[in-house]
């Protein structure tokens, strides 16, 4: 039997599980963000004051972001592992155990990197569509290619959060539980998944409405102090942001598959 989703219950539950659970969550986090707060910082103030060159191809540097990109998505999926942990099964990581690494880590890294190729690769024929569709219609094509993206958009963010139910699986070291398994769990809930997402990218933007207005504070003390506080400031935001986001995946998984109710 479906079980419908009831999105103003599990935003609520994982709002009050995330800003009421901040001090554990840093308590997990903090090597980590330590570990990764000065390659960030050093990579945000060397591109903006050696910005690239018109007509000036991709370099070192460029690898080099795209490696420190990587580093903090990997960190991010250990932190995600613990607070999975914490949320589900009441596992309190103390010492090195905050900084693991292990085959759950790693699983949970490379997944999140599937489900974000799967839907990289799904929007290209539906690209490919919207754009002959455009060709074809002129000025008609335009309003059809709007509702095409726009459409495109919605469905990627109820594939992301179905494919997406596997990740609490894998911190809890399933591996029984596959992508298929995700989405027949989350079967008849598109639009509610939809609607969840939707609240969570509100609540996103708000926290960078802050970010925006603390930022121009800083700027006011100075052009270094402004790069060292812009970068540092982010990275503790996008912290918040994934905080957030995971313990969302956590309700759903408490939910759909542990059958809980909020």
């Amino acid at each position: 039997m479906e079980r419908k989703l009831p999105v103003i219950a599990a935003f609520s539950h994982a709002l009050n599980s995330t800003f009421s659970n901040l001090g554990f969550a840093w308590h997990v986090s903090w090597p980590w963000i330590i570990a990764i707060m000065p390659f960030n910082v050093a990579s945000g103030v060397y591109a903006t004051l050696n910005p690239p060159q018109p007509g000036e191809l991709p370099g070192g540097f460029f690898v080099a972001q795209i490696l420190v990109a990587l580093f903090t998505m990997f960190a991010f999926a250990s932190i995600a592992v613990s607070w999975h942990r914490y949320i589900l099964r009441d596992e309190v990581p103390q010492g090195w155990d905050r900084l693991r690494s292990d085959y759950a880590v790693w699983r949970y890294f490379g997944n999140t990197l599937l489900i974000i190729l799967l839907l990289a690769l799904a929007s290209i024929p539906f690209s490919i569509v919207i754009v002959l569709v455009t060709l074809v219609l002129g000025q008609v094509g335009y309003v059809l290619a709007v509702l095409g993206y726009i459409a495109m958009f919605l469905a990627g963010l109820a594939f992301f959060y179905r494919w997406s139910v596997k990740l609490p699986a894998i911190a809890l070291e399933r591996q029984d539980f596959t992508l298929r398994d995700a989405l027949s769990a989350t079967q008849g809930n598109f639009w509610q998944l939809v609607g969840l997402a939707l609240l969570f990218l509100l609540v996103a933007f708000g926290i960078g409405l802050v970010l925006a207005g603390l930022t121009y504070g800083a700027g006011l003390l100075g052009v270094m102090f402004l790069l060292f506080f812009l970068v540092a400031l982010q990275v503790l935001v996008n912290w918040v942001v994934t905080v957030l986001g995971v313990t969302l995946l956590t309700s759903l998984y408490g939910f759909f598959v542990e059958k809980r109710d909020f």
